[in-house]
């Protein structure tokens, strides 16, 4: 005959098995989810990183990145008077507004860890220090005429989270005289 004590132990050591059984379900169930969400993150910043490489890489915008690190002036003023919309001319205004917008829009994506900093770096480092280092004079005096501290800050923290890797990077006053002694090194070998 079969004890009444052991049909009670047994009906616990089974119903312990089942919780045990149940948390090792949840804890692998978990794991699994978590490793779907990294998965699932990896490929959206994969596809936002992609978009991003897709516009950088296109024709007009190495048109307007090469507009925007040409220019040279002292202030806001001197950038108006040379750049802005004059009869007859093209404007560097719109090329200069995609570019910062471009960079700005990077920053949102790098500032919010929806691209990895690393893989803007990689790709877009020269550019970012070069297309600042043009444009941040502009910035910080449109910014304090305008009384709006929030223009292009996401370009400017881009910025330095890529100056961080590259402290040695040529800086876009070096740049511009180097092109002007090649341009002049050409021009007394013709």
């Amino acid at each position: 005959m079969i004890d009444l004590v052991f049909l009670q132990t047994l009906s616990y050591v089974m119903g312990s098995i089942g919780v045990l059984v149940g948390v090792v379900y949840y804890i692998f169930s978990v794991r699994d989810t978590k490793k779907n969400m990294k998965a699932n993150l990896e490929t959206r910043q994969a596809q936002l990183f992609i978009q991003l490489f897709s516009h950088y890489n296109t024709r007009e915008f190495v048109e307007d990145y090469m507009k925007v690190i040409s220019t040279e002036y002292s202030g806001l003023e001197d950038w108006y008077k040379k750049y802005f919309y004059k009869e007859g001319e093209e404007s560097l205004f719109p090329s200069w507004i995609r570019v910062g917008r471009f960079f700005d829009g990077a920053g949102i994506l790098v500032k919010k860890r929806l691209i990895d900093i690393e893989l803007a770096n990689e790709l877009l480092r020269e550019l970012v220090i070069q297309s600042w280092e043009a444009m941040k004079l502009w910035v910080y005096e449109s910014r304090r005429g305008t009384k709006n501290e929030a223009i292009w800050r996401n370009f400017e923290y881009l910025y330095e989270e890529v100056k961080k890797t590259q402290p040695d990077m040529i800086t876009h006053d070096e740049m511009i005289k180097a092109g002007a002694s090649m341009r002049e090194s050409l021009k007394n070998s013709s």
